[in-house]
Order: structure tokens, then C-alpha cells, then sequence
């Protein structure tokens, strides 16, 4: 039966488990892809090659440079920071309470 590495709970197999090279090496793999930041050109890409993401992954798109992080919902971007649009004037948006002259920031 395999166990796992102190630190990073990685599976690597025991003394006395039957051999079984493609099973740990999958198993390892797929261990690992979820420590790694991966890299993909778009987010088409991206979507194609890992359609069921995992919370806590990371990955550089080439196409815009940025890192996004998933957080178990949705891609959120990382790098660079995502500021805030400030929109100012006397009206309130139309999504958005408050009273005439407030400043709303739009994420």
C-alpha cells in the first residue's frame, strides 16, 4: 500500500506492494500536476486541456501574461493585480445603492 511524503503528500509506493509502474507513476503524475503552475497558451486551451480543474491550481496564460488561480468556482486573476475601475459622477449605477455624489468601485 503507498503512503504519502511528510510535506507535500506525494504517493510513492512501500516495501512489499506489488509492482505496478504505471499506477504509481499516474498516481504521482496526477499528485503532482495540482502543486504545479502550469502554462497554456489561451483560455481555450486551458478548458481543453484541463476540464475539470481542481481547487488551488495555478496557471500562466502566454497569450494576455497573466496567473490565474482557481479557487474551486472560477479562474480568478492573479497577476497582475486586478484594480478596480472608479467611477465617479452624481447618478447611482443602476446595480448599485447608495445616494447621488457616492464613489462605487466595479470589479
Amino acid at each position: 500500500m503507498s503512503t504519502t511524503t511528510a510535506n507535500q503528500q506525494l504517493p510513492v509506493p512501500v516495501t512489499g506492494d506489488d509492482p505496478d509502474i504505471p499506477g504509481d507513476v499516474t498516481a504521482l503524475a496526477t499528485a503532482i500536476e495540482k502543486k504545479l503552475v502550469m502554462v497554456f497558451t489561451s483560455t481555450s486551451d486551458r478548458s481543453t486541456r484541463v476540464p475539470a480543474p481542481t481547487s488551488g491550481m495555478f496557471a500562466v496564460m502566454t497569450d494576455t501574461d497573466t496567473v490565474v488561480f482557481y479557487d474551486g468556482a472560477a479562474w480568478k486573476q492573479v497577476y497582475p493585480p486586478v484594480v478596480p475601475a472608479v467611477t465617479n459622477g452624481t447618478t447611482v449605477p443602476s446595480n448599485a445603492s447608495g445616494a447621488n455624489g457616492d464613489v462605487f468601485f466595479k470589479f
